[in-house]
Parts: structure tokens; C-alpha cells; sequence
């Protein structure tokens, strides 16, 4: 397995392995075998319809064909950016794989990020292109990738992992001095602590970075307490 090593915004490296051509064209055919499944479903609604007696067939048969048409087109486009901003990042697809999607700086997608990559998946790499460009990528990026600076790693699984929440909750004076972004760091440390040594630079890397990030906005105790228990 390739990993890979990122530099966050906050300067904290961390290390990630990346999906291989194998999971990632696995995970596409589970999310396009559920787009395939709702899609029959409306086409036999239509077909049902057009074989019952009434008007409603004949009034409004091109109207019903252009809304299944436009559901569908919709689903197309939209399952995966939907699923992505939702799941943090993940499809059901990507979920039965363990995959999620990324930044190229570890950072959780934006609409902007899923909008450009599943753009590119819909238009182009459908045709065959995103499995030959992650075939020569040394970072197993498609098209699309490429161009919304994404990444799909494996989610490491861990047994028993800390969660944020339990973290906060036994150090209630530090929830509200976190920002967004130092919260997710923390999630992503966190997801990752069981594979790291005591001594690891990583683990160093994090303790040392919320210490100067709140060492002027706790006091000396609770800072500590945190601090240790990371």
C-alpha cells in the first residue's frame, strides 16, 4: 500500500494511505449499481403508468418522460456530491471500501472540491480516462482529482478509537476555546492514534502545536490535563 505524507495549513504532518485503483473502481460500481437501481425503478413507474387506463399517460406522457430524464440526470451528478458533503467525504460505495475523499492538504471537501471532481467523473472519467490517470498517478489521482486538488486515502480502522467528544468532554475548558479547523485536526489524530508509538513525531508534532495554540487561552492546568491526554 502507498502512503502518502501531507503538510496541513497548521504545519502538522500526517500520513495517509492511498486508495489503489482496485478499491476506488469497486467502490465506483457500488454508488453506480445504486444510481442504476433508482434509475429501473422510475422506468418501470413510467412503464406501469403508460399501461394503465386513463388520461394521464396520454395528457402528460412527455412531461412524465422529461421529469424521470431530469431525476435521473440529477441523481447522476448530484449522488456523489451529496454523499460527499454529507458523509464527510465518503459515498456508500466509498463506505463498504473504507475509502473517503480528501484535499491534497487533509482538509474535509468543500462543494467546490466535490462539485469539480464528480464533474469531471460524470463528463470524462466515466469514459474510461480516471482509471487510466490513476493508473500512471504516483498519487492515484483521476481527472478529476487533478483538477479539484483531491486525494481518496483508506480509512485506517481502529478498535475502540477516542472520539473528539470523549477528548472534550473530560476537558470541558478547552471545547470552546477550539476553532472548526483545530477540531479537525483533532479527528484526524485521534482516527489515527492507535497505529502511532508513544515517541512518535506526529504525536509530537500535535502536543507541541496546542501548546502554542492555547497556552494564552487556557490556564496552566487544563492545558496540561489536554495536553496528556493526547
Amino acid at each position: 500500500m502507498k502512503k502518502i505524507k501531507i503538510v496541513t495549513p497548521e504545519n502538522i504532518e500526517v500520513e495517509y494511505l492511498l486508495a489503489d485503483i482496485g478499491s476506488r473502481t469497486a467502490a465506483a460500481l457500488i454508488d453506480f449499481l445504486l444510481q442504476a437501481i433508482v434509475s429501473i425503478i422510475l422506468w418501470v413507474a413510467v412503464i406501469f403508468i403508460s399501461t394503465r387506463p386513463g388520461q394521464l399517460w396520454d395528457n402528460y406522457e412527455g412531461w412524465i418522460i422529461a421529469i424521470v430524464l431530469l431525476i435521473n440526470a440529477v441523481i447522476a451528478f448530484a449522488y456523489f456530491i451529496v454523499m460527499e458533503l454529507s458523509m464527510n467525504g465518503v459515498t456508500i460505495g466509498k463506505k463498504v471500501l473504507g475509502l473517503r475523499a480528501i484535499r491534497s492538504n487533509g482538509q474535509p471537501l468543500t462543494l467546490k472540491h466535490s462539485a469539480l471532481r464528480n464533474f469531471f467523473r460524470l463528463f470524462l472519467d466515466i469514459f474510461g480516462v480516471g482509471v487510466v490517470a490513476i493508473f500512471f498517478s504516483k498519487s492515484r489521482k483521476r481527472i478529476g482529482d487533478y483538477v479539484a486538488s483531491t486525494i481518496v486515502i483508506i480509512e485506517e480502522k481502529k478498535k475502540a478509537p477516542v472520539l473528539l467528544a470523549d477528548l472534550l468532554t473530560k476537558n470541558q475548558g478547552i471545547y470552546y476555546k477550539l476553532s472548526p479547523e483545530e477540531q479537525e485536526i483533532l479527528r484526524e489524530y485521534l482516527a489515527r492514534r492507535g497505529s502511532l508509538a508513544e515517541d512518535s513525531p506526529i504525536r509530537q508534532e500535535i502536543r507541541t502545536y496546542f501548546v502554542n495554540s492555547l497556552i494564552d487561552r487556557s490556564n496552566e492546568e487544563e492545558l496540561k490535563q489536554f495536553i496528556d491526554a493526547l
